[in-house]
C-alpha cells in the first residue's frame, strides 16, 4: 500500500470510484491474487447502493480442472516472447522434448525470487530472463483475461484498462521496494499509467483475507449457511488470519468495530515457509537418494518430466497419509546408467590393481 492507505490501528480500504456511465451504474474493481503457486483474479462492480458481489472465473476446464485459481507459471519461446500461462504453459512444456524444451523458458515458482531483488530469474533450462519482463507478461496476461472476462458479462461491451479500478495483493513481508518492483511491472503491463497510477491499489495479502473473513459468519468460520450473523455484525470480536501460501505465510489480527470497521490490533507479518519449501525439502530429498551429478544432469536434460513430477507431488502432499511415488522413466534409467558406469569404473581399478 502507499503511505497514504495506512493508518496506525486501522485498516482502511480505499477505492476510487471510476464512472462508467449511467448505463453501468458503478464502477468495477479487478483484485488480482498473483501467487507463488496460484493466480487468479476477481471483479465486481461497486456501487453505493449495494454491497459488491465478487466474481471468480475458473481455470482449467480444458485441461480437466475447474479451480479458482491457476498454476503461476510463464512459457516464452527461444526469442523470449510470450507463449503461454497457467494450465496451458504447464501442459504445453511438459509435451516438449530435447532440443525443444531447451529452446523455451518455463518460469514458475518465481514470485519470492522478486523479493530477494533479483534482477534476472533462471528458468527451467538453466538460461535466465529479465524478472520484470516475467512478472509484467504474468499481470498482462491475467489484465487482459479480465478485460475479455468482463466483456463476455456485458453483452460484448468493450473495456479497457483505465475503465477499472486495480487491486493487486502482495504478502505481508515485502518492504517498499518490492512493492515498488509490482507498481513498475503494473505499469509495464498496461493496468495503469504514469497519468492514471492512483487507479491501483496494492494490499497486503492477509489483510485482504481479514476483509474477506469479516463477512463469513460468526460462528467458526466453517461454513456460510450456518447463520445469518455475519463476522462484521459482531463489534468486539477479536480473530487472527493465518494466510499459508505458496511462498508466504502471513498473519494479521484484527478486532471488529461498530459499524463492521477493523481495528488493527497487531501489525501484519509473516516469512518465506510457505508451501513451496515443502517442494524444496523434496527435490534435496531425491538429490540426496541420487547423487548431486545425476540429479543435475536430470534436471538439465528432463526438465518437462520433472516439472510433471513436482506437479504430481503438489497433488499429493496435502494428504495426511502415506503416499507412494512412482520413480519417473529417464530418472530410473539414468540412475542404471549411472550405476552401470561406476560397476565398470570399478572393476577396471580391481583389474588395474591385480596387474
Amino acid at each position: 500500500m502507499n503511505n497514504s492507505d495506512c493508518k496506525d490501528g486501522n485498516v482502511l480500504v480505499i477505492v476510487k470510484n471510476i464512472h462508467l456511465g449511467s448505463k453501468m451504474g458503478g464502477c468495477f474493481l479487478i483484485a488480482i491474487d498473483f501467487g507463488t503457486a496460484y493466480s487468479g483474479y476477481a471483479f465486481c462492480v461497486s456501487s453505493e447502493n449495494s454491497d459488491p458481489k465478487p466474481r471468480v472465473p475458473k481455470w482449467g476446464q480444458e485441461h480437466g480442472f475447474n479451480s479458482p485459481k491457476t498454476p503461476t507459471c510463464i512459457l516464452f519461446d527461444e526469442h523470449e516472447e510470450f507463449k503461454k500461462f497457467g494450465y496451458d504453459a504447464k501442459m504445453a512444456y511438459t509435451k516438449m522434448h530435447g532440443a525443444d524444451a531447451q529452446e523455451h523458458f518455463l518460469f514458475e515458482n518465481f514470485k519470492m525470487e522478486l523479493y530477494g531483488k533479483n534482477l534476472m530469474i533462471k528458468a527451467h533450462n538453466g538460461k535466465s530472463m529479465s524478472a520484470l519482463k516475467i512478472t509484467a507478461e504474468t499481470l498482462r496476461y491475467l489484465k487482459d483475461h479480465a478485460l475479455k472476462t468482463i466483456g463476455d458479462h456485458t453483452s460484448g461491451r468493450q473495456f479497457i484498462a483505465s475503465d477499472m479500478t486495480w487491486i493487486l495483493t502482495v504478502p505481508a513481508i515485502w518492504d517498499a521496494s518490492a512493492k515498488q518492483f509490482m507498481r513498475e511491472a503494473a505499469t509495464e503491463a498496461g493496468l495503469v499509467t504514469d497519468l492514471n497510477s492512483d487507479s491501483l491499489i496494492l494490499a497486503l495479502e492477509p489483510e485482504a483475507a481479514s476483509v474477506w473473513c469479516k463477512k463469513l459468519p460468526s460462528d467458526g468460520f466453517i461454513s456460510e449457511e450456518i447463520n445469518n450473523g455475519t463476522l462484521e455484525q459482531t463489534p468486539g470480536t477479536k480473530y487472527m488470519v493465518v494466510d499459508c501460501g505458496g511462498g508466504t505465510i502471513d498473519i494479521t489480527v484484527h478486532e471488529v468495530l461498530q459499524g463492521g470497521t477493523l481495528k488493527e490490533l497487531h501489525k501484519a507479518s509473516g516469512n518465506d515457509m510457505g508451501g513451496g519449501t515443502v517442494d524444496k525439502k523434496f527435490k534435496m530429498f531425491l538429490r540426496e537418494i541420487f547423487s548431486d551429478e545425476l540429479w543435475d544432469d536430470y534436471a538439465k536434460d528432463y526438465a518437462p518430466e520433472l516439472q510433471k513430477v513436482m506437479y504430481e507431488f503438489s497433488l499429493l502432499k496435502g494428504r495426511d497419509e502415506d503416499i507412494e511415488i512412482a520413480c519417473p522413466y529417464n530418472l530410473g534409467e539414468l540412475a542404471k546408467q549411472y550405476r552401470s558406469e561406476i560397476h565398470v569404473y570399478q572393476e577396471s581399478k580391481v583389474t588395474n590393481s591385480n596387474s
